[in-house]
């Protein structure tokens, strides 16, 4: 979880629905004041939201980048699902890795984005959303609409994936281990409301911001916690699928880490870049949140390797 510096929308943003046949996501739309030059989809990751990447939206935008940034879906406020089996790596209909409606919400998404701004997409996954990101991806050739894109055989419209402090398999940090282990044990025994009693998810001095962390928290579908935390506990190393599907797609790539970070390891990730062959940056002065923590940074680094 990423908790923003403030609540504050910036000027050149603002809050939306994306339908969705599932119902919608939110999202927040920053616009640039002059015709683009770049799209962005933005991923958050486990118990996040749309709001991890608040910091973000006007350095990117003053660059000329159209970005989305979004709620995956049970996630604060976009809606949840009647039937969380949709939330399984396996899929609503047990078609396999790569049909969950984290992975085809982005997949429809990019190409949303990419027919709406007649520009391939920038997509990020931080945390959690990286590997949904790398599932949307490693699932595109399940889509009956899928179309050739960008590269020779892609099938999404994409201009460059980056993996923002999200790693290649289950999460390693034993804290972090051990957090998804009791909210497990948990599971249809309390309400998130008496999760946050427990441990409260609202720590912060701003009232504005801890009012917010609290909202996010109860605004969760539960079944998307847990299949999330189950997924993050068990999630395989898929990385030479990845590296065959960028060298196919002609894709390019960046991994970039905070580098205290601790839910994986910082050398982890920059491991991880070598196997791709991706981009690697390392910001300083930060863990597992650098959209938050540096979050000029960050901004910096997305437009050298998007835009240079």
């Amino acid at each position: 979880m990423s908790t923003p510096l403030s609540t504050e929308l910036p000027r050149c943003a603002r809050r939306v629905d994306l339908p969705r046949p599932d119902g919608p996501l939110a999202a927040l739309e920053a616009r640039p004041d002059r015709p683009a030059v770049a799209a962005a989809l933005l991923v958050p990751g486990f118990t996040g939201s749309k709001e991890d990447f608040l910091h973000l939206l006007e350095p990117l935008t003053a660059a000329g980048v159209y970005v989305l940034a979004i709620d995956q879906r049970g996630q604060c406020d976009s809606c949840g699902l009647a039937d969380p089996a949709g939330y399984a790596e396996h899929g609503p209909r047990g078609g396999g890795y790569g049909t969950s409606v984290f992975a085809s919400d982005i997949r429809a998404l990019v190409r949303g984005l990419a027919a709406e701004t007649n520009l391939p997409v920038h997509v990020l996954g931080h945390s959690f959303g990286g590997h949904t990101v790398r599932e949307a991806l490693l699932g595109a050739h399940l889509d009956p609409e899928a179309e050739h894109g960008p590269g020779p055989g892609a099938l999404l419209p994409l201009a460059s994936v980056t993996f923002l402090d999200s790693g290649p398999a289950a999460v390693l940090g034993q804290a972090s281990r051990e957090r998804l282990d009791v909210l497990l044990a948990v599971e249809n025994q309390l309400t998130l409301q008496q999760i946050h009693e427990l441990s409260p998810m609202d720590r912060h001095p701003d009232p504005q911001v801890s009012a917010f962390l609290l909202r996010r928290w109860l605004a969760n579908d539960p079944g998307s916690i847990f299949a999330i935390a189950r997924r993050l506990l068990n999630e395989p190393d898929r990385t030479d699928d990845l590296k065959a599907l960028l060298d196919a797609w002609d894709l390019p790539c960046l991994v970039m880490t905070g580098a205290d970070e601790d839910v994986w390891s910082a050398a982890l990730l920059r491991e991880t870049a070598d196997r791709l062959g991706a981009e690697f940056a390392l910001i300083p002065d930060c863990g597992h949140s650098p959209n938050t923590d540096r979050p000029e940074l960050v901004a910096d680094g997305l437009l050298g390797f998007w835009l240079g």
